[in-house]
């Protein structure tokens, strides 16, 4: 940690060494000022960026640098302007080059020296990183470089988000390579191969064609390599052996030919990982098997946008205890469980999408959809039961499940634009079919130590059969009432059937077998939903701000058959649904904007609520549904802002979010005093939630080094209403989340990064046994990577610090993971050899402690430890001819 500190104050200094500004003002022919023009100063040997700024609302922009030595130029670009650009010998002084207009017409170019592309640009609600200007390791895939793009974070289940909006895709040359989550392409594809990022609104196939604006608020991420790379091959190999036999193999390969594109992933370990090679964060060790392959290309008028085929194994070995404590309004029940288990999961999938283009305004788009999955597994659990530390209730098994699960699903679409521009009108037919079988055998004791006549033996085989089989069709139609106006009207119909059949037989002694029919665990449920939603919108696009409302009438008729214990449940539930959504978002400029956003929505109960049937599959719950339930009302209101300053390298967001429900779904229940759980369901109004995430990013950029600070700070305020043991009671929570993350790059010689992050939960009842609970967990990062020899040789060290407070005892509260690797790179840096450490101090634990509304747990969980390996991975790259 000093050593750290250390080189944050040596940083800190070396931004206030000695520097020099380059100022101007930036305008176009007639002299009006031009916002947002990204300003490059780059060495000309090399055109490494040495610092880069964007002009300010008024043109006007200053760049500071250190003292050159070496010839340098000034580039400014912008995609409706022919670039500029200015040779310096060197640079001793601070310059003014007055004012600078751009041309539509004719090159503005000084000085012959090489134009290259900006370190970024904004193009509407689109921005542009060029790929040189971020900084990673020689080895990085491009999962690497999505972290360093400002205000973007990935989470330890790979989620992604940027100015705190999630991320729904990730494209590579404008399309998906492996799968629609892009979770294959961020750990396999090098970074060295891709010249820009773009972060843009997501898109649907339909917008896409015809320029609609999108509704969705998510992000997607495209990479796009450089056009000398579209024509060639990269292949990556990486073969790793280590201590306690662990192994990591994968192999990476891309033809590509212009529009037709040939992919393979595939790998196989057992520490944890991917295809990446990364060990994980999550619980249990697994060893796992993976095969993805696709195949694009575009002929005349039909492009084949995706076939693929892929295959997923995985073998796991879990354990994990828990102590629960649950608090009701006269005593508190601790449950301690522990469970061991074995689960081998394979899936097998292909899928097909396409489009064919019947004309320059018809596009019909064609999706298909198979997928195969098999699961077995085992587990032994154990688990006692204590009121004020009396022990009500023990119970022992041992459970082994088999399913397998196939499933089908095609949609065939079209797309029709007019001679009028934006009138459009598409359609849709999309069906699925789901079927899944399910063999399982339970055997289990439980014990009431109170009341021994209650006990309960099961040895049983279920027997399960579903199916899922679904269709829909949807319809729109946009005409334009302005320039910048679009009415719409969408109708949909769905229509869903849900078959579900379990039969369990009890082990009869006599015939060895198990033969004998339980009716009271058997059930049979059949269940129609026929669903039609008509929505009428308006969308008024307009150059500084848009607004859009969609009103939604859905109709739901849904019914129920069911066969329990020998009675048949029958009964029908509909539902007539007023919803809405609307949005307001102003654009300050470019790259300032602010969103407000207002929707309500209808949920209808889930049939298995609703259905009164006693379900008593698990000895230690009983389970009854309510057919009085209501259907749940929820608004939800948020505000968004961000500014992406690029004069002053600053990306700031912060959002503000409140929801309120009507009619919630709770749990309803009661304990007896053998310990056993009497659950159904009740509506309940008046919760409600406030939130507020706020995130900032400042980059100081000095002679090809680079500083980042981003911290954030998260908060929100919930008033939940619940019931425990037949008692209404109130929870109010609190939660204060603060992160700061720091990121250090010195060329050639360090790449630093920290962060400490820390969460704090307050809970404050009433009508319940306890008034208060409280919770914080910190999590301290340190990842640094030292370079020598040219970058030839580097050493990587990453340090995970978790502490929990609070936590129950028996479990540990601090846990250190540790991991080092040494790597040499040789054979003009087309081969890397690695010796990594997992876990160097044989530490790392993995304890949470969750807090509900009536009741606290503490968990930890089997983690792989530390493991020894010796890796060889190779990059053989051939583009255009030529070996890279």
């Amino acid at each position: 940690m000093k050593k750290f500190w250390l080189i944050f104050i040596l940083a800190f200094l070396k931004l206030n060494a000695q520097t020099y500004s380059l100022t101007g003002k930036v305008t176009d022919e007639n002299n009006n000022p031009l916002e947002n023009i990204t300003i490059s100063l780059m060495k000309q040997k090399d055109s490494a960026i040495i610092n880069y700024i964007g002009t300010s609302k008024s043109g006007n922009f200053s760049i500071k640098i250190p003292p050159q030595n070496e010839a340098s130029f000034l580039q400014i670009s912008e995609d409706k302007f022919k670039a500029f650009s200015r040779k310096f010998e060197s640079i001793h002084q601070n310059e003014n080059l007055g004012t600078i207009k751009l041309s539509k017409e004719l090159v503005t170019n000084i000085e012959e020296v090489k134009v290259t592309v900006s370190p970024i640009k904004i193009k509407k609600d689109t921005v542009e990183y060029n790929a040189s200007s971020l900084k990673v390791k020689p080895d990085s895939k491009i999962d690497d470089l999505v972290k360093e793009i400002p205000g973007a974070e990935i989470d330890a289940d790979g989620k992604i988000t940027v100015n705190g909006k999630s991320v729904s895709k990730i494209h590579i040359n404008g399309k998906p390579l492996f799968d629609k989550n892009g979770k294959i392409e961020l750990e396999t594809i090098p970074a060295n191969i891709i010249k820009k990022i773009q972060v843009t609104t997501s898109k649907t196939k339909e917008e896409e064609f015809t320029g609609r604006a999108p509704i969705t608020d998510s992000l997607t991420v495209n990479f796009e390599m450089n056009p000398k790379n579209k024509v060639g091959v990269t292949s990556n190999i990486r073969l790793g052996y280590g201590s306690d036999e662990r192994y990591d193999g994968a192999i990476f390969f891309t033809k590509i030919n212009q529009d037709s594109r040939l992919s393979l992933a595939a790998g196989s370990n057992n520490i944890n990982a991917g295809l990446s090679g990364k060990t994980g964060s999550g619980a249990g060790i697994f060893s796992t098997t993976i095969v993805n392959a696709t195949y694009s290309n575009k002929f005349d008028n039909f492009d084949l946008d995706r076939l693929n085929a892929n295959y997923y194994e995985r073998n796991s070995e879990t354990f994990s205890k828990s102590a629960r404590t649950t608090f009701l309004p006269d005593y508190k029940l601790d449950r301690n469980t522990e469970r061991t288990g074995d689960r081998d999961l394979r899936r097998l999938g292909f899928s097909a999408n396409s489009i064919l283009k019947l004309d320059k305004f018809t596009n019909i788009i064609f999706n298909s959809n198979f997928n195969n999955n098999t699961t077995e597994s085992t587990s032994d659990n154990q688990s006692v039961t204590l009121r004020d530390d009396v022990l009500l209730n023990s119970s022992s098994g041992y459970v082994k499940q088999k399913s397998v699960n196939n499933g089908f699903s095609q949609s065939l679409g079209i797309t029709r634009k007019f001679q009028k521009e934006r009138r459009t009108f598409s359609a849709s037919v999309s069906s699925n079919v789901m079927d899944n079988s399910g063999t399982d055998y339970n055997l289990t004791t439980t014990i009431f130590h109170q009341s021994p006549e209650e006990n309960d033996y099961r040895n049983q085989r279920s027997v399960s059969k579903n199916q899922n089989t679904d269709f829909s069709f949807n319809a729109r139609y946009d005409e334009p009432v302005s320039d910048s106006a679009i009415v719409s009207t969408e109708i949909t119909y769905k229509s869903l059937s849900l078959k579900n059949d379990r039969k369990v037989h009890d082990f009869d002694t006599v015939t060895g077998e198990f033969s004998t029919f339980n009716s009271l665990l058997s059930n049979t449920i059949n269940q129609d939903i026929n669903s039609l939603y008509a929505v009428m919108g308006y969308d008024l696009n307009k150059t500084k701000f848009r607004f859009f409302f969609n009103a939604n009438l859905e109709i739901n008729n849904n019914d129920f058959h069911s066969f329990f214990n020998n009675d048949n449940i029958d009964f029908r539930k509909n539902f007539i649904f007023p919803n809405y959504n609307t949005r307001f978002v102003y654009k300050f400029s470019s790259s300032k904007s602010l969103e407000l956003s207002n929707q309500s929505d209808f949920t209808a109960p889930q049939m298995t609520a609703l259905n009164p049937y006693i379900d008593l599959s698990n000895p230690l719950l009983t389970t009854q549904g309510n057919p009085d339930l209501k259907s749940t009302w929820r608004n939800t209101s948020s505000i968004y802002f961000v500014n992406k300053n690029l004069p002053k390298h600053i990306t700031y967001s912060t959002s503000l979010k409140f929801s309120y429900t009507e009619n919630n779904v709770s749990d309803f229940s009661y304990y007896d005093d053998t310990g056993r759980q009497f659950r159904t369901f009740a509506n309940i109004s008046g919760n409600k939630t406030l939130s507020w995430d706020s995130r900032f990013s400042k980059t100081y950029k000095w002679d090809k080094n680079e500083f980042r600070i981003s911290p954030s700070f998260l908060t929100s305020y919930t008033h939940r209403k619940g019931f425990v043991d037949g008692v209404q009671y109130t929870n109010t929570i609190y939660n204060i989340a603060p992160k700061m993350i720091v990121r250090l790059n010195l060329r050639d010689i360090l790449d630093l990064t920290g962060s400490a992050n820390l969460n704090y939960n307050f809970s404050n009842y009433t009508n319940y046994r306890v008034d208060k609970t409280r919770a914080a967990q910190q999590n301290y990062t340190i990842g640094m990577v030292n370079y020598f020899l040219k970058s030839n040789l580097y050493f990587s060290n990453d340090i995970n610090v978790t502490k929990n407070n609070n936590i129950s005892a028996g479990f540990n509260r601090t846990s250190y993971f540790w991991n080092a690797s040494v790597n040499y790179k040789f054979y003009k840096k087309q081969m890397t050899l690695r010796f990594n450490i997992n876990d160097v101090l044989n530490q790392r634990q993995n304890a949470i402690r969750n807090i509900r509304d009536n009741y606290i747990e503490d968990r930890e969980e089997l983690v792989l430890k530390r493991y020894f390996m010796l890796s060889l991975m190779m990059n053989l790259n051939k583009f255009g001819g030529k070996k890279s």
